[in-house]
């Protein structure tokens, strides 16, 4: 239900915005609003500035962010309970190194890497450190995904007030220059009025891009990421506990009762955390 919520959103997102939009006494849509050159600006600009800021490897993962908010859920207990069990069932009848013959058998990557590694250490300690530190740098490289919507975030408005103050800039000294070479009777006062007031208009809408972006974009975006970052280490402690208990060679009951455990005593701190 997570990307049909994102989905959704972004869909209600839009439709408020495109009815604020219109102006209902002429019947349209206010063509100021829509300004390729003001949202080349903040895009170009929030670009630049990321770029500058990372490493082009973590800019890369913009793409993939988007993607994963817009394709992935989050993972749930239950996956990584029903997988278990059914490879304890093998265990159980072939020992530990059965597991090699059914290691495709498993879709998740952490899973089936962490069921690798089980059959070579001998040592449980060993092995537990090693998926841990397997966990957390794939929960590392998350976090600086998530880092860098939240820094485009930041950008975004302030090269948005950037593009207005530029337009303003432009629109002033232009309209002065015009002033200077010839005197403005009343119906000419008028039209520069009007032109400046259009002017200003054009000019706002890079602000308008800005914050639009940082808060329909960018920052639900971080969120997100942040979301499905903190289910699937949820989901990866899982694989470990699981993974060790295989290696132990426990039964079936005993890894379904384990786990079932373990997210029972998740959820108790979370709740405490809460309260």
């Amino acid at each position: 239900m997570s990307k049909a919520a994102t989905i959704l959103g972004l869909i209600i997102g839009l439709i408020v915005l495109l009815l604020s939009m219109v102006d209902y006494d002429k019947g349209r849509i206010i063509g100021a609003f829509f300004n390729l050159q003001a949202l080349g600006v903040v895009l170009g600009g929030t670009l630049a500035a990321v770029m500058v800021n990372y490493p082009f490897s973590q800019v890369a993962c913009i793409l993939w962010g988007i993607w994963r908010v817009l394709s992935q859920e989050p993972p749930t207990p239950e996956g990584v309970i029903e997988q278990a069990v059914s490879l304890a069932h093998h265990v159980k009848r072939g020992g530990l190194l059965s597991l090699e013959r059914h290691l495709d058998e498993v879709d998740d990557p952490f899973f089936r890497s962490a069921l690798a590694e089980a059959l070579i250490y001998k040592d449980e300690q060993a092995l537990r450190q090693v998926l841990e530190t397997r966990m957390k740098a794939q929960m590392l490289r998350q976090m600086l995904c998530q880092d860098v919507f939240n820094t485009m975030a930041a950008y975004a408005p302030a090269f948005g007030m950037m593009g207005t103050v530029m337009g303003l800039i432009i629109m002033m000294t232009t309209q002065g220059g015009e002033q200077a070479v010839s005197a403005y009777g009343a119906e000419e006062a008028q039209n520069m009025i009007s032109s400046l007031m259009t002017g200003m208009g054009l000019a706002l809408v890079t602000t308008f891009y800005g914050v639009l972006l940082a808060n329909l974009i960018f920052m639900p975006v971080a969120g997100k990421l942040k979301i499905l970052a903190e289910a699937e280490g949820f989901k990866d402690q899982m694989v470990i506990e699981a993974v060790l208990a295989l290696w132990r060679q426990e039964g079936p009951l005993m890894v379904k009762a384990h786990l079932l455990a373990f997210v029972d005593e998740r959820l108790q701190a979370q709740l405490e955390a809460l309260h």
